[in-house]
């Protein structure tokens, strides 16, 4: 017998993953960008930051939700989720390309 609370549980970890795996990614950029003489080139990563910032605030906000066992749809918090992944992903990318770590 299980509760019927596991599943909105495990969603709410995940949620909260995510949050925490946004915050020390952010962390990563920001570092980055520190290393580099806060240059023009660090605008980029900078935007990163701040988007994963929000990512990791909306995560966070999820999570107590579904913990709190409101009901909403998800489905905004996971279409900004997925594009906010690939617009730093890209970022990132473009980081490694265009400035190799010497």
């Amino acid at each position: 017998m299980t509760a019927p609370t596991f599943p909105e549980e495990r969603t709410a970890l995940a949620w909260r993953r995510t949050s925490v795996a946004s915050m020390g990614t952010g962390a990563l950029f920001l570092s980055h960008a520190v290393s580099n003489g806060w240059r023009g080139a660090a605008v980029a990563p900078v935007c990163a930051v701040i988007a994963l910032m929000l990512l990791a605030l909306m995560a966070f906000r999820r999570n107590r939700a579904l913990l709190g066992a409101r009901e909403y749809d998800g489905t905004p918090q996971i279409v900004l989720t997925t594009v906010v992944v690939v617009s730093v992903t890209v970022v990132a990318a473009v980081i490694g390309f265009t400035d190799p770590v010497r």
